[in-house]
């Protein structure tokens, strides 16, 4: 059976758009493949920065080296927004939580929170597997609410990353795997915008769009668990590129 992680389904229109704090919007699939020998060069170019064979070359690193407990852990880089929670400005049935932000110094921002099915479980599994990378397109005083929300005691989630170590590309914020300091066979990206990865395809799991406004009797959203299988055959085989491969052969 095809695994419906690499392939599309029916776009679901999301209830609104949090443009303010978080980014998300659709794009058309040719933009992710309509430059891939571009990026089998731009790929070459990056194995060459992260060796540090031609200095000029090299980008700010986003991250720094793995932590003790992290040592030779592949990387799990989260998108947040629409991969792992959904974010409405108005209140949405079984909504887990809420936050606020301030919009100016008199008025505040009351975002409502659902989190996808299976998200705690998924979180706690793949920290024992991998260093986790939330990498997000939002905001930092938006998506720290929320990870201090996901992760209290700050032992899942290694290092976060926001909009500012995204690239913008073709009107895209882009999230360069090249940037991170890690090495490109031993890091994957898992995330529901085909755009955010348009630079290294090969290392990525595109997930299916969670909203908040999905009829939950007509649909059961096990994206995680399905994603969870993936992962933990990319555990077992410590080898990102060559595993994912498989799954999309299929």
């Amino acid at each position: 059976m095809i695994s419906p992680i690499f392939h599309s389904h029916p776009t679901v229109l999301p209830e609104s758009r949090i443009s303010d704090y978080s980014y998300h919007h659709f794009s058309k699939d040719f933009l992710v493949f309509k430059k891939i020998q571009i990026n089998q060069k731009r790929r070459k170019l990056c194995i060459n920065q992260y060796c540090n064979l031609t200095p000029k070359f090299q980008y700010k690193k986003q991250l720094p080296e793995q932590k003790l407990q992290d040592r030779g852990k592949i990387t799990l880089c989260l998108d947040l927004d629409h991969t792992l929670i959904s974010t409405s400005t108005t209140q949405i049935e079984n909504y887990d939580f809420s936050i606020s932000l301030p919009i100016d110094q008199k008025r505040t921002q009351k975002l409502y929170i659902k989190k996808r099915p299976l998200l705690d479980l998924f979180l706690q599994k793949c920290s024992e597997m991998f260093e986790i990378v939330l990498f997000t397109a939002s905001v930092k005083s938006y998506a720290d609410k929320v990870l201090d929300i996901l992760d209290p005691d700050n032992n899942l989630i290694s290092h976060r990353l926001y909009r500012g170590s995204c690239s913008f590309y073709n009107g895209h914020y882009v999230k360069d795997l090249c940037l991170l300091n890690r090495d490109l066979h031993s890091i994957l990206i898992i995330d529901d915008a085909k755009f955010s990865f348009v630079f290294q395809p090969e290392n990525a799991i595109w997930i299916n769009p969670f909203y908040n406004n999905l009829d939950t009797n007509q649909f059961v959203d096990n994206q995680l668990e399905d994603v969870l299988s993936i992962l933990e055959n990319v555990y077992i085989q410590h080898n990102v590129i060559d595993t994912l491969a498989s799954y999309r052969n299929k």
